[in-house]
């Protein structure tokens, strides 16, 4: 579990189940569905002897109720909290007893809030699935900096730092899909170095490295920013799709496919 404090979310694996669950949220299925969905995600939902398997349940309903969607995790949670196994998890795993006590008086004031039914909260969550922006086989460049690094897209205009374009990066889109069914991620293979001069098709295609792969999400306006521009479309080879479980990280957590685009090499490295 990597815990390293006594509070609810102090851990990786709270975080990350944190993150999943934000994403979760969006789709149009009610609370029952949500704990169905997340306990076929997370296996340790299914075995109480995980060290993870108290904590799953104590954020998914802490989660659910303060986003007000009532769920069958609200019981759960209070029994964990009654019969204190969590605690008894994070003894046997080492917690320091200041800790301790100061994990109990988060778990007390996490009982009287499931207590209650949830607040009544507009829920915002999405009618259809997001739309693909880039296709499959499509090769894209893009400009660098003498970091190798593409523009930022998370900077507007006025408050981005100064890009000097020094060379140029490549990719290809691997495969696209929707995680969860609605939510849009692409995998792309890209050059793992930079490129000198402007490539056309073929001197993009030679210096992508077709193992060279992540998943990431995108954007129009990150697609702008990042001056994407598309230099034709190619027949990729059939490759074993991402699992569900890293294209639901890649989505949960908005991972941008610009940081799969930036080697963050020293500055001035490439001039």
């Amino acid at each position: 579990m990597g815990a390293w404090g006594p509070g609810l979310y102090s851990d990786d694996f709270a975080l990350d189940l944190r993150g999943t669950l934000s994403a979760v949220c969006r789709l149009p299925i009610d609370g029952a569905e949500i704990v169905t969905l997340m306990c076929d995600l997370e296996p340790v939902a299914h075995t109480p002897g995980d060290e993870d398997h108290t904590t799953f349940w104590l954020i998914l309903a802490d989660q659910l109720q303060r986003r007000g969607i009532e769920s069958q995790a609200r019981a759960r949670a209070m029994a964990i909290i009654d019969d204190n196994s969590n605690l008894q998890m994070l003894e046997e795993l080492g917690m320091s007893d200041s800790d301790l006590k100061k994990r109990r008086q988060k778990l007390t004031k996490l009982r009287n809030d499931l207590s209650k039914p949830p607040p009544e909260k507009p829920r915002t969550t999405l009618a259809k699935p997001q739309p693909l922006l880039i296709e499959r086989g499509q090769v894209y460049t893009y400009p660098l900096d003498s970091r190798g690094n593409c523009v930022n897209p998370y900077f507007t205009d006025a408050t981005r730092p100064e890009f000097i374009q020094k060379r140029w990066g490549a990719f290809v889109v691997v495969n696209t899909g929707h995680a969860l069914g609605y939510l849009a991620w692409y995998e792309l293979a890209r050059a793992p170095g930079v490129i000198k001069d402007k490539p056309g098709l073929s001197g993009a295609m030679a210096a992508i490295d077709q193992g060279r792969r992540g998943i990431g999400t995108l954007t129009r306006l990150h697609a702008s920013r990042m001056q994407l521009e598309l230099l034709g479309t190619v027949e990729v080879p059939e490759a074993i799709a991402p699992t569900d479980a890293d294209t639901i990280r890649a989505t949960a957590s908005d991972r941008s496919i610009a940081s799969l685009l930036s080697l963050w090499a020293r500055p001035g490295t490439f001039r």
